[in-house]
């Protein structure tokens, strides 16, 4: 069936008789009853019930002409937004640690769901360096990460808050006594770091520098491991603060005089972006505004 087809099929209807339609449509009777005819064939069932004054549906004609209004209203709402540019479809691979950042991505991800028809969103949370070489294969598309260092090489989007390092520590350890933890508390402790190289280079410049006799004893990717090791008894992590230490059997502090990171929304300057792409990048200025 073709759309035009169905269309002229719709006006027969809407105009009560094929005189009335063909000259709404600016076509003759014979080719408008011949396309009606053909139509009929090819579905292999009669749609008009022909009198000598009027025509009227019959059982699948009423059937046709429901559905028929349908696809020709889809078909034209489709055609419109397409030529509008206003279509929002297809996958975002999004990469991410896991701190603040889901406060503002996940609203984000709900809206373009919500705005779209079938849209997608892979999310993956991953340690820093897994996410940039992910951006950099093009595996995907944006990430959110912790960092200092020099990003002149891709599209920044700023978040609005910063990651602070700190020690997480088992519940009733001696630095629940404490106010604050500076560098000399970590003076012979057995030590838990990230694998992340930037963030490694960071703190063993600092523990280099500022403590005496420390042990690293063991590295981590991703914090539900190294909440992990830290109950095991392995040691204290250094890590940034996160919601989940509010309450538990680990408890975080801040560590002072170590700078706090900035976390960013990155992504290739040479990347063809998509609607979808621009719109997640529109929607998470709004939501950073808010």
């Amino acid at each position: 069936m073709e759309l035009r087809v169905l269309n002229y099929f719709v006006e027969i209807v809407n105009q009560h008789g094929i005189t009335k339609a063909a000259n709404h449509l600016h076509i003759s009777q014979s080719t408008l009853s011949r396309q009606i005819q053909d139509l009929e064939e090819e579905l292999g069932t009669q749609l008009f019930i022909r009198g000598p004054r009027h025509i009227s549906l019959t059982e699948d004609g009423y059937f046709l002409y429901n559905r028929a209004k349908e696809i020709l209203a889809l078909s034209n709402n489709t055609e419109n937004y397409l030529i509008q540019g206003k279509t929002l479809s297809g996958e975002l691979n999004i990469g991410a640690g896991e701190n603040k950042a889901n406060d503002y991505l996940l609203p984000t991800f709900k809206k373009l769901i919500d705005k779209g028809t079938g849209v997608k969103i892979n999310y993956q949370s991953l340690n820093g360096d897994q996410i940039v070489q992910g951006l950099e294969r093009g595996s995907l598309d944006f990430v959110v990460i912790s960092t200092k260092e020099d990003l002149n090489d891709y599209n920044t989007l700023t978040l609005p808050f910063e990651d602070h390092w700190g020690i997480a520590y088992p519940a009733n350890h001696d630095f629940d006594q404490k106010n604050t933890i500076v560098a000399a508390d970590l003076k012979n402790q057995n030590l838990i770091i990230p694998r992340q190289l930037d963030s490694t280079s960071q703190l063993m410049s600092y523990l280099d520098e500022y403590v005496d006799n420390y042990h690293v004893v063991a590295t981590y990717d991703m914090h539900y491991n190294m909440r992990a090791m830290v109950n095991a008894g392995l040691g204290l992590a250094l890590t940034f603060d996160k919601p989940i230490y509010q309450s538990g059997n680990i408890h975080f502090k801040q560590l002072q005089f170590l700078q706090a990171i900035p976390s960013v929304l990155i992504w290739r300057k040479d990347h063809q972006m998509t609607r979808l792409g621009n719109a997640f990048i529109a929607e998470m200025k709004k939501a950073i505004k808010n």
